[in-house]
């Protein structure tokens, strides 16, 4: 299962060393504040960003840069960067075809305002998807319910298996793709249990709670069993 610990624009300096260390020991995603990647070179973790800019602008970070420094993921489509940033339907595919040129797994996040809004889901899929021309296998499809987000509630493990199953169906009939689905949405150490229930998921994006170490452990030796 594929373990994302994505900071947002957390931790202080001093506070990603001390974590740093202590994450060595962890197979996970780690995607600090750009600012700190540089810090993240020593451990079995893996490096993914928050962003990639689709165009050369001051402030921006180039795929170029981010592969470089050796990051394998890369988010796009986020919810909160749809909303406020204003990353449209034709920025997202941008980033995707930016992400993908220099050999990174993008994970294109999707989300719905209701529990019944399975159609919100498909569009953004849609319009993400349509001519791009390339291999859309390698884009991770991340489930973010919106209404979920920051709520520090996660949804009934029913209800997350049936969007897994509409997204992996949906993916499957209309272009016969198996792409990788992942779920974040107030993942934590109470809740993580349910989620490794889910067979067909096939990993999880942890917000909040990867903000602390000793979450992050705990969650790590549910899932492997440690």
């Amino acid at each position: 299962m594929l373990i994302i610990l994505n900071h947002k624009m957390n931790l202080n300096i001093d506070e990603i060393k001390e974590y740093e260390k202590i994450l060595r020991d962890y197979d996970v995603v780690v995607m600090p504040q750009t600012p700190y990647m540089s810090l993240f070179t020593h451990g079995k973790y893996t490096l993914g960003s928050q962003c990639v800019s689709e165009y050369n602008a001051p402030g921006g970070v180039s795929a170029e840069s981010l592969a470089a420094m050796n990051v394998k993921y890369v988010l796009v489509g986020h919810y909160e960067r749809r909303n406020i940033a204003r990353d449209t339907d034709e920025v997202i595919k941008k980033k995707i075809v930016k992400t993908l040129e220099y050999q990174m797994s993008p994970i294109l996040c999707v989300g719905d305002n209701n529990e019944d809004d399975i159609d919100m889901v498909k569009k953004q899929i849609d319009s993400a998807f349509s001519n791009l021309g390339i291999d859309l296998n390698k884009i991770i499809i991340a489930y973010e319910p919106i209404h979920s987000i920051g709520t520090n509630q996660m949804l009934d493990a029913s209800i997350i298996l049936d969007k897994i199953k509409n997204i992996k169906g949906y993916l499957k009939e209309k272009y016969n793709l198996n792409n990788k689905i992942i779920y974040g949405g107030s993942v934590n150490s109470e809740n993580i249990d349910e989620l490794q229930n889910i067979t067909i998921l096939d990993g999880i994006i942890i917000g909040h709670a990867s903000l602390d170490i000793n979450e992050v452990k705990s969650i790590y030796q549910k899932i492997k069993k440690l």
